[in-house]
């Protein structure tokens, strides 16, 4: 039993440094308002339902959107037609930028937990941090 350990010790270690330290693809997405962005090294806050998109956009219209920072919404799981007439509309009254991620294999290589925003800092397009926040408040911390 104890081999069988020693075997598999090397590949969880490795599995936990391709965690740790992942590249990142840079993307052009378009926004709620039908202006292309390309991802640069910053903040990213990658929201992935309604809640989540909800706290940030409270964030951003209370604080202001940083030059650093990116706003990435999960758009993949929501049906074409109830998104272009229930979705974008309510989006399109903010005046953030909302960057909008159709692609479901892109947006399964960002990390995610149920339940949270993904703060991501990235730098020389490397993952450097992951931060899941859930409330406002929490946001507003990570800003200070």
């Amino acid at each position: 039993m104890q081999f069988l350990f020693l075997l598999v010790v090397p590949f969880l270690l490795h599995a936990e440094m391709i965690l740790a330290v992942k590249d990142i693809e840079l993307r052009t997405l378009v926004s709620q308002h039908e202006q292309e962005f390309t991802l640069r090294d910053g903040i990213w806050i990658v929201t992935w339902d309604k809640e989540s998109t909800y706290i940030a956009n409270e964030y951003f219209k209370n604080y202001g959107m940083r030059d650093d920072v990116s706003m990435i919404v999960d758009t993949s799981q929501v049906p074409s037609g109830i998104f272009k007439l229930f979705v974008k509309p309510n989006m399109k009254r903010y005046k953030h930028a909302i960057l909008l991620s159709f692609d479901v294999m892109y947006n399964r290589t960002l990390p995610y937990k149920e339940g949270y925003l993904s703060v991501l800092t990235v730098q020389d397009k490397t993952l450097k941090e992951v931060v899941f926040v859930q409330t406002e408040a929490e946001l507003e911390e990570f800003f200070k």
